[in-house]
């Protein structure tokens, strides 16, 4: 499996943070999150009305 942040190879038994390798890519990923560099698009529906 391959973690969701760093891409690095890791056993998904092996693990506790899934799909992440460690907490740290966990922390990183969410970190990601809350300051918008990840995001989802406008752009998933583009017929659906604007409010």
């Amino acid at each position: 499996m391959k973690c969701l942040h760093c891409k690095k190879k890791f056993l998904a038994k092996d693990k506790k943070y899934l799909p992440f390798c460690s907490s740290r890519c966990k922390s990183l990923d969410l970190s990601d999150w809350l300051s918008e560099a990840n995001k989802i698009s406008d752009s998933l529906n583009p017929d659906q009305d604007k409010f």
